[in-house]
């Protein structure tokens, strides 16, 4: 899948005072397919198996891309006490530079475009590692921000590595079934079995002052507070 979303924003200004608050990190464990989202006033309930497929080359498979976003957004959910999450009020930023974020956020679930950004710098999709399978999502009302990643485990090993060489045409015949008769499918049990436990990682991103810029790995926006991963 080729990239459709936007990058970040630049940076405006820098912070000047400074107040600390340790992170606080939770629990990560997935027990069911659902997930609410209220926008406009109205919350849906979303199920995993309505949205994990696609259509590519004319038949039908479970896209990987959109299951990861998902299972994010479910660990997301766990952080809001009614289990809901305000679509209007969370942006997305992401190092998954593939369609599936925006298949699932924007097409699916009823995010603004303007809503869901790349990280700046991002790894293209070709190359795409588990160190890119991060999520921060903003809360503009509490100026709160989760980072939301993967763990080890959740992708095969060498998945990645066979992934980029089917992708950049330099795979053998024989790598090319490895990997969708054995890589692939072990890819979607992990992410389709439940529960998942400790298949994801969310943290509160330390909280640093008000009056500056809201700072996250590869990418700056304008106006907010200040946040490192």
């Amino acid at each position: 899948m080729q990239s459709k979303s936007q990058s970040g924003l630049v940076l405006l200004s820098l912070l000047a005072a400074v107040v600390y608050m340790s992170p606080a990190v939770f629990a990560d464990t997935i027990a069911n397919d659902r997930v609410a989202v209220a926008s406009s006033g109205t919350t849906v309930i979303y199920n995993f198996d309505e949205v994990k497929m696609e259509i590519e080359d004319g038949k039908s498979k479970v896209c990987l891309c959109r299951c990861l976003s998902f299972r994010a957004l479910q660990i997301l959910a766990s952080q809001f006490p009614n289990g809901v999450i305000p679509n209007d009020d969370i942006r997305i930023y992401t190092g998954w530079t593939t369609d599936g974020a925006e298949e699932l956020f924007v097409d699916l679930m009823g995010w603004n475009h303007g809503d869901l950004s790349f990280l700046e710098n991002s790894t293209d999709p070709v190359h795409l590692t588990t160190q890119d399978a991060v999520f921060f999502f903003v809360q503009r009302s509490s100026g709160n921000v989760w980072k939301v990643k993967t763990n080890e485990g959740l992708y095969p090993k060498e998945f990645f590595t066979y992934r980029t060489l089917i992708k950049t045409g330099q795979a053998t015949d024989s790598q090319v079934i490895f990997f969708q008769t054995a890589l692939r499918p072990q890819a979607v049990l992990n992410m389709t079995t439940l529960p998942l436990i400790d298949k994801f990682h969310v943290q509160l991103v330390p909280y640093y002052g008000e009056g500056g810029v809201l700072r996250l790995p590869w990418v700056f926006l304008a106006g907010g507070t200040e946040y490192e991963a």
